[in-house]
Order: structure tokens, then sequence, then C-alpha cells
């Protein structure tokens, strides 16, 4: 109990967090139109363009082409770190062997990172920025110093708890980006401990100070906004305004996104804004994000939908989410609302559990887990909020267990009585087997018939003692009887009702009367008289000089015919009842014939109906496989051995079902 308390406590939200994403995987965000707009660093882009990174002339132009298409601001999911590669001043150092004149025409250009600057102050840009740990990696980080000198647009307003992550050092960008961007967007963001992408940071601080993530900046930018609401207590941020809009958020100031998909029109690659001749979208009002789309540029997210995605995308997904509404949220009151959930169906095991009999002591616990799921699953599709159904089942499902280990513990007593009975009989149930078996003829016995039959029975009980007969012997007119039946139930009283049954049919078949239908007819009626179990027979005559074959059904699994050829058919019977079934049941007589080779096979229901561990049935069409193997050439005995081992393998260790019993033989002809 101590032990499922603590998985409820600490493993809870783990599995939960498998749970929830397959609730995203269930029912995504539905994205049917959108403020925010991507432009692609793709593929294309990069072929038509070049290799990465661009001269800062081409994003200044991308920039002036996005203003002009109307967009509202634009975000750079990029750090320009290092001066423009193509500056002037670089080409100079890199030749100095050039002419006063080629280097006063050189230095007289434009320097591409103040023309990218320009271009970020008049559409209003939102640069990236991204925070360095103590000892980071990073060689552009600043130091605490120069990151605490950084400009900050965002105003905060309201107290920044203590539980925000902390970056002592910053990546930015250089001076000519970072003076004209309207705003700056962290864009740290990393994964859950499980490699997978559900949160996006909103707020952290960079060297002391607070700093908005990407998402929530572009927002702040694009609306016109100045402030940025911290709404915390208890010491832990609890949402974040920007103006009309607001954002919940979790521990370490990251909101935990709703995905999903958003529309091809909502993308456009980067190729086509710098192409100047080609026509630009209409980006009227739109908040558009630049960043990189592409496998070799990096930055690929998993994903709550199974799904490898670039971070571009997670972030244009944030702002409409921003617009819109598309957050997941676990209220505050979630973890006391499951504990007390779980608490309640503690008691109800306690209370209910020691009073349910039958089929109740599964179904009661299956609508209690259904109940759970659903409510769990109601509150995500219907209000977005991450209900934990895991932890009260666990709770509850604990106190059940402890409930049935008291049971088990107060009926301890009987039960080693009950095994030292078992005990006892399991002596008497081994003899009882032996001489239930030594009721049935051996195989041996049927050795002898006659020479133009080869005929087989094997016999293989599902308990100690089984219900299954067969038998067959000789008429004094050249005809052979045989057999098979099965009696419902197991067990002793089973096999005393088969031993019964078989003395009887053998009794009255050996007498000689004049009908096969009649004689089943009387043993139906004399069976009937008192008992309480049905039994299915297969009863049949063949003439050893014609092949002709008299049958009767009661109840029983159709035979099988295995022509000389190898053709393999189940014969098809109208047949009757099972005995014992009513009083004055008639039964019909059936014909077939036999051809010279063809063989007849007559099997009880434990080969078809026997089971493999997953539930899977042997059926009539692996029976009929191994009915096609048996040749002319091979004896009765061999198929017999063959079907029985076969539908043990097939059963793989499974207990089995019921008996298995199969008659096999085989006519030679006159």
């Amino acid at each position: 109990m101590l032990a499922a308390l603590l998985l409820a406590w600490l493993g809870g939200p783990l599995f939960a967090e498998d749970l929830f994403d397959r609730y995203q995987r269930w029912s995504p965000r539905k994205i049917v139109e959108t403020r925010v707009h991507i432009v692609r660093i793709d593929a294309e882009s990069l072929r038509r363009i070049g290799p990465w990174p661009w001269p800062r002339a081409y994003l200044a132009q991308l920039t002036n082409r996005l203003q002009a298409a109307g967009a509202r601001a634009v975000a750079f999911d990029i750090l320009f770190a290092e001066a423009d590669p193509s500056d002037p001043s670089r080409f100079v150092r890199v030749f100095p062997t050039l002419s006063a004149g080629a280097r006063a025409e050189i230095g007289a250009l434009p320097l591409p990172d103040e023309a990218f600057g320009s271009a970020l102050w008049e559409l209003q840009a939102v640069v990236a920025r991204a925070g360095v740990a103590a000892g980071g990696v990073d060689g552009n980080a600043l130091s605490s110093a120069d990151a605490a000198r950084l400009r900050i647009d965002a105003r905060f307003t309201g107290t920044a708890p203590q539980d925000l992550p902390s970056f002592p050092l910053a990546a930015a960008n250089v001076a000519a980006l970072e003076f004209n961007a309207h705003g700056q967007g962290l864009i740290n963001g990393e994964p859950d401990a499980d490699g997978v992408t559900r949160r996006v940071p909103m707020v952290a601080r960079v060297a002391g100070r607070p700093t908005a993530g990407l998402a929530l900046e572009l927002v702040r930018v694009g609306t016109g906004a100045s402030n940025i609401v911290l709404d915390s207590s208890g010491g832990v941020v609890r949402a974040l305004g920007v103006g009309r809009y607001r954002v919940p958020v979790g521990p370490g100031g990251r909101a935990r996104l709703h995905f999903g998909t958003l529309l091809a029109s909502a993308e456009t690659s980067a190729a086509a804004i710098v192409d100047p001749v080609a026509p630009l979208p209409d980006l009227r009002g739109k908040l558009v994000i630049v960043g990189p789309a592409s496998i070799g540029l990096g930055d690929v997210r998993t994903t709550p939908l199974g799904t490898s995605e670039f971070g571009v995308r997670i972030h244009a997904q944030a702002v409409d989410a921003l617009l819109t509404g598309g957050w997941l949220t676990r209220p505050r009151w979630a973890l006391a609302a499951e504990w007390a959930t779980g608490s309640a169906l503690a008691l109800l095991a306690v209370l209910l559990f020691p009073r349910l009999r039958g089929w109740a002591i599964g179904a009661v616990p299956l609508l209690i887990v259904l109940l759970v799921g659903v409510a769990s699953w109601g509150a995500f599709a219907a209000a977005q909020l991450l209900l934990d159904p895991l932890r009260p089942l666990v709770i509850g499902g604990a106190a059940a267990v402890a409930v049935a280990a008291a049971a088990f513990v107060e009926t301890g007593r009987s039960a080693r009585q009950l095994r030292e009975v078992a005990f006892a009989r399991a002596g008497e149930m081994k003899a009882a087997r032996e001489i239930q078996l030594a009721m049935l003829p051996h195989r041996t016995a049927f050795e002898g018939l006659d020479p133009r039959l080869d005929l087989d029975a094997h016999i293989e009980p599902a308990q100690q003692i089984g219900g299954d007969l067969y038998d067959a012997f000789a008429l004094p007119d050249g005809r052979v009887v045989f057999l098979v039946g099965d009696v419902t139930g197991k067990g002793t009283p089973a096999a005393l009702f088969m031993a019964v049954s078989k003395a009887l049919a053998h009794s009255r078949l050996r007498r000689g009367e004049p009908s096969l239908e009649i004689i089943v007819a009387a043993l139906n009626d004399e069976l009937a008289i008192n008992s309480v179990v049905e039994v299915t027979l297969l009863c049949g005559i063949l003439d050893l000089g014609t092949g002709q074959l008299d049958l009767v059904n009661a109840g029983h699994e159709n035979p099988w015919v295995v022509r000389a050829g190898g053709e393999v058919a189940e014969l098809a019977m109208a047949g009757g009842l099972p005995l014992c079934t009513i009083s004055g049941a008639t039964y019909p007589l059936e014909h077939a014939r036999l051809e010279p080779g063809d063989g007849l096979v007559v099997i009880t229901d434990g080969v078809r109906e026997a089971q493999d561990a997953h539930g899977q049935f042997f059926g009539s069409d692996r029976t009929h496989v191994v009915l096609a193997g048996w040749h002319a050439d091979e004896a009765a005995r061999t198929l017999t051995a063959r079907l029985a081992a076969t539908v043990r393998d097939f059963e793989a260790g499974a207990p089995p079902s019921d008996d298995l019993t199969v008659l096999a033989l085989r006519w030679h002809g006159r």
C-alpha cells in the first residue's frame, strides 16, 4: 500500500505525460486560420539563394519585402552573433594589395548589417537572444556584465519569482541589429527529459533581468503593448499577460502548448520573398516568424504528436495560441482533486468490493476505470485541462489489492485445508483416470479388425479425467462399426457418464438391430433418464465390401473425408440434437461412399476449438492443412499422432480448453 502511494505521488506524472501526449494525438488543436505566418529558410531557399549564412543584404531585402507585403511585425528565430561575412571592410583586409582607389570605392559601400538593421527598425522586428549557463560552451556568449547591459524593450510589471530559469550569460546579435530591434525574444527551449518538446519558454532571467520568450515578445511588439504582466502567487508564475492576451504558465515560466498543424497557406519559402519578381503573399496584419526549416540547419524537435517538427513552427504555433487560446492547463486544484478522487475510490474499495460476486467482480472495477478515464478525457477535449486519471486509479487500486489481501489472509486456513484435501484426492484422480482410459479400447485392438481397413484412435483428456469416448469393432457380416462422442463437462462425473454411454452404445450396436438411426434414438431414450449432461455422438457403419457408409450425427462435429488423391472435404451432415437433450428425439440416417484408398477422420471439438495464449483458435483451416498432408501410403496412426501434436504445438503450453480425440480410418478396397 505504501509503495502504491509513493508511486501515485512520484510516478503518476511520468505515466501521465505519455497519456496526455496520446490525448493530443487523438485530438490535436484545430487551426483553421491564423494571424501568424512562417517564412522558411528551407532547402529551396538554400538552393536558389545559396548556403547559409546569407549576406545580410539578402536579409535586408527579405525584411523590406515583408514590410511591402503588409506584415505587422517580424521575429527572426536566428542569432546573428557574427558580423556579416560580406562586410566590405573584411574584403579589404583579405586583399591588402588593392589599389587605394579600389579601397576607397569598397569602403564607400553601405554596411550590410546597418542596412539589415534599418530594415528591422522599419518593420518592428524582434531579434533572437539566448541565455547561456555559467560554463556554457557558446563562444559567442557575452560576459555577465555585458549581458546585464543588453537592452530589453519589454517592461515587466509584477514580481518575478525565484522559480524562473536564470542564465548569467547571454548570446546576442551584432550591435547594429540589437540597436534597431523593437524587441528581444529568448529562443531557449530545452525538451523534457524524454526528449519531447511539450512546453514553450515564455519568460526567464538573463543576467538577473526578466526576458520574454520569442513568441511572447512578437505578440507584444505586434500588438503595440509595452508591458508584460507577471501574475505570480506562492513564489511561482501562474500566468503572463500582454495587452488583452493571457497565457497560463507552469513551473519555470513555460507554457504547455496544445499542438496542431498549421495550414500550408501559413508558410512561404524565403526564396519566394527575396525574389524581386515573385508575387508577394498577402501578409496584411500578420505576425511573421523567419527561421530555419531544413534538416541541414538543425533545430528539429519531437512533439507530442509523434512527429519531428522544426522549431520555427513550434514558435509559430505558440504565437497563434497566444492570440487565439491554445494552451493546456493543469489547474492548481488538480492534485487535490486527484487525491480526493483516489481516496473516494479507496473507501469504495473497502466498503463495496468485499460484497461483489460473480461478474460484478470484474465489471465494477472496469466501470470505475472507464468513468475516471472518460472524465479525464472530457476535461481535455472540452476545456484543455490536464487531469491525471492514473493517480486516483493507483490509489483506489492499492486499496482494492489491500482488501483482497486481507480476504486472502482471512481464508488462508480454509485454503490450507482445501490443499490437504486436494492432495488426498490427487491419488484418487490418478487412479480414476487409469480406470477411465481402461474403459476405452486400446489402439492396438484395431490392428486386426480387417486387412481391408486401417483404423486408429487417439485421445488426450484436458484434465486428469475427461469426457470423450470412442469405439470400433467388426460385425459378423463384414461391416465395421465406429463411434466418437463427447460428454459435456470434465472430471469424474463426465468420465463416469462417458463410460455408461460407451457401454450402452457398444451393447446396442453389437445386437445387430435393424437400423443405425433406430439404435441411436433408443440410446438417447435410455441415457436421457435422469441425465444432467449431454452427449454428442457420431456413429457410423462401413461396409468393407462396397465402401458404403451409414452415418448418424447427434450434435457432433462433422467428419472429414480424405480422398486417395489428396482432396479433403468436410462431410456436411443434417444431424440431430445431442443425446440426452430431449427424450423421443429422432435422428436421420445419412449416407456417403468411400472409394478404395479414401479415408475418414472424426474429431471432437478439442481440435478446432484449441486456443493459443492469445485466444486464437486452431480452427478448420489448420485442420484442413494437416488432413491434406495424410498421404494414401501413410498409416492412420501417423495422422492421429500428427494432428494431436500439431494442436499441442499451436497451444504452445496454453492449457487445453477441451478433451482432444481423433479417429481415423482408411479403406483399402475389396
